[in-house]
């Protein structure tokens, strides 16, 4: 697994550009060979904030919370009025793009503990 490639893109909804849910996406097929398929579920930066709230609702469909970090789960954490998604490639260490920032490796550490909503093992991929 390298995620190399996944590091330092830029946060947008522009081409080029990567937003939480389709950096998430985007290491499910790197690290589990899962494709999540993104088209099925549009959104754009005016519906943003909605449409970041059904991702607590869609991972309870397609994953299965676990308790504690594997590489490859899905770490929900609520940054109000936004949910916020990462993936581990480690048990310590997350994947995530900032609103506003480039795509970085995070260590699992307290702020994000505490903020944390579940962390969840995606076992099957239905249409959003």
């Amino acid at each position: 697994m390298n995620v190399n490639h996944l590091i330092g893109l830029p946060w947008g909804f522009a081409t080029g550009e990567v937003d939480c849910l389709k950096l998430a996406a985007m290491a499910q097929r790197e690290i589990s060979g899962i494709d999540v398929p993104l088209e099925h579920w549009p959104y754009n930066a005016e519906d943003y904030e909605r449409r970041s709230r059904d991702i607590a609702a869609v991972l309870e469909q397609i994953g299965e919370r676990i308790k504690a970090p594997r590489t490859g789960s899905v770490l929900l954490m609520r940054f109000a009025p936004y949910y916020h998604l990462g993936t581990f490639v480690s048990e310590t260490e997350f994947l995530h793009v900032p609103r506003g920032g480039t795509s970085r490796l995070t260590r699992y550490s307290l702020p994000y503990r505490r903020i944390t909503v579940g962390i969840y093992r995606i076992k099957e991929v239905r249409l959003w």
